[in-house]
């Protein structure tokens, strides 16, 4: 679907019920520690580099990536393809789907 017809009234998709559940309990439970859009923390060592949230290692902007739920910053190692998000989300999203499960 394009991005274009999904704002369309009555067009809509039909949301599950234990998705929303499960994305409000994940907006109670993860506090955001950045905006959207705000910039990482640059390294006080180097004038290129920045900072990763997570392991405080130093890298490009090119190599760290935000994370959609908290706003972290992290590199490949602090990151997590499966839900697009750091691994301290990831690791929350986790414990929600396997309570899920019982």
């Amino acid at each position: 679907m394009t991005l274009w017809k999904k704002n369309l009234p009555g067009k809509e998709a039909p949301k599950s019920k234990d998705s929303t559940d499960l994305f409000v309990q994940l907006k109670k439970e993860i506090t955001v520690m950045r905006k959207q859009g705000e910039p990482p923390l640059k390294d006080p060592h180097s004038f290129a580099q920045y900072m990763c949230d997570l392991c405080s290692t130093p890298h490009t902007v090119s190599e760290l990536r935000q994370c959609v739920l908290c706003g972290r910053w992290a590199c490949d190692a602090c990151w997590k393809d499966e839900f697009y998000t750091c691994k301290s989300c990831a690791g929350i999203i986790k414990i929600h789907m396997i309570k899920g499960k019982d």
